[in-house]
C-alpha cells in the first residue's frame, strides 16, 4: 500500500475564528492556494468544497489548474455551515425549499466531482442538530436527514460515492450525525452501495472515540469511504497538525488503514493561523509519512499474538521499540 495524501484547501485560508474574525492573515485566491499546495512535497491531490466554485472559480478554471500544477482532485466536499441560509438547518430543515435548496448543493458536489475526474462527495452535515431541550422532533428530523441523502446519492450513483463525515458538535451544540455508530447506522438504513462513510481523525477524538476502532468498524461493513486527518484536545475542533497531540493514536490509526486496505486518499484538514500554512501542510506531510514507514518496522505476527492473548504489556513493548528506537 502507498500513502496518498491530499489536501482541503482551507489550510490557505486566512484562518479566521470567533475572536478574530477578519482572520489571521490575507486568504490566498484559489489558484494561489493550488499553486503553494503544488510545492508541498508528498501531497498529489486537493479536495475543493462546493462554495468555493462559483463564478470567479470556475470548474472549468479548477480543471485547467489541476492539470498546471499536476494534482488530482481527491473528492468535493459539501459543507453548508458557512451559508446562513442553512442555519437553522440544512438536510434536515423541514421547510421543503431550504432543504432541497441543501439538497441542490449535495448535487453540485457530485456535478463538480463528475467534471473533475473525482469518485467521492463528502457531506458535512455540520448544519443539521438542534441546541436546546425539545429544539427538534429527532425522529422527524432523522427521517428528513435520510431522505435527504437519500435523493443526493441517487443523483450520484452510480458513478459518486457519498461519504457521510460525522462529528458530535460544532456549530450546533449537538449534531446530528455525531457519532460513527450513527454514521453506520444511517448507511445501512439507507441500504445503498454509493453512500459509506468519512472517518475525520479529530472528529472521532471530540466523539470519545479511539480513532482505529472506527476505522477498523467501519471497514468491517465495507463503509470506510474518506480519511481525514487532523489533531485536537478532544474538545474542540482544533484542526492542529495530525500527529502533534496524539501520536500514538494516529499510530494505530494508521495500522488499520493498512489492515484494512484502505484505498483511498489520507486527507489533511488542518488549519494554521499562527504557522505558514506551507510549512504546517509539510510538517503535517511528514508526520504521517514517518509513522506510515514506521509500521514497515512492526512485527504484526507478533502483535497478533500478543493481542491474542490480551498481553498490553507485550503490544506496548512491540510499538514502543518501533516508535521510539528507530
Amino acid at each position: 500500500m502507498t500513502l496518498r495524501i491530499s489536501t482541503a484547501l482551507n489550510v490557505f485560508s486566512g484562518a479566521s475564528d470567533l475572536y478574530c474574525p477578519e482572520g489571521y492573515r490575507d486568504p490566498l485566491r484559489m489558484q494561489e492556494r493550488v499553486a503553494a499546495i503544488s510545492k508541498i512535497k508528498g501531497i498529489k491531490a486537493i479536495e475543493v468544497s462546493q462554495h468555493e466554485i462559483d463564478d470567479e472559480f470556475t470548474v472549468k478554471e479548477l480543471k485547467r489548474v489541476l492539470k498546471e500544477y499536476s494534482l488530482a482532485c481527491s473528492a468535493v466536499s459539501a459543507n453548508l455551515a458557512h451559508d446562513r441560509r442553512f442555519a437553522l438547518g440544512a438536510f434536515g430543515h423541514q421547510h421543503p425549499k431550504t432543504r432541497n435548496a441543501a439538497i441542490d448543493e449535495g448535487r453540485k458536489a457530485a456535478d463538480i466531482a463528475r467534471q473533475v475526474g473525482a469518485t467521492d462527495i463528502t457531506l458535512r452535515l455540520f448544519s443539521d442538530g438542534f441546541d436546546y431541550p425539545f429544539h427538534v422532533d429527532y425522529t422527524t428530523h432523522w427521517n428528513t436527514v435520510i431522505s435527504s441523502i437519500k435523493t443526493i446519492a441517487k443523483y450520484a450513483s452510480p458513478d459518486i460515492n457519498v461519504a457521510i463525515c460525522y462529528k458530535p458538535r460544532e456549530p450546533r451544540k449537538y449534531l446530528t450525525i455525531g457519532s460513527v455508530g450513527k454514521a453506520l447506522s444511517l448507511c445501512q438504513e439507507i441500504a445503498m452501495k454509493n453512500v459509506g462513510v468519512a472517518m475525520d481523525f479529530s472528529s472521532a477524538l471530540m466523539a470519545g472515540e479511539n480513532p482505529a476502532e472506527s476505522i477498523a468498524f467501519l471497514a468491517r461493513a465495507n463503509k470506510l469511504f474518506q480519511v481525514y486527518f487532523s489533531d485536537n484536545y478532544r474538545l474542540w475542533d482544533d484542526l492542529l497538525l495530525p500527529g502533534s497531540v496524539h501520536m500514538w493514536e494516529l499510530m494505530e490509526t494508521l495500522y488499520h488503514l493498512r489492515a484494512a486496505k484502505y484505498k483511498g486518499y489520507h486527507t489533511l484538514n488542518v488549519t494554521a493561523p499562527r504557522i505558514d500554512p506551507a510549512h504546517a501542510c509539510q510538517i503535517a506531510v511528514g508526520n504521517l509519512s514517518i509513522f506510515w514507514k514506521k509500521l514497515d518496522k512492526l512485527d504484526t505476527s507478533e502483535l497478533k499474538k500478543a493481542q491474542k492473548s490480551l498481553d498490553a504489556v507485550e503490544s506496548q513493548k512491540l510499538v514502543r521499540r518501533v516508535m521510539l528506537q528507530g
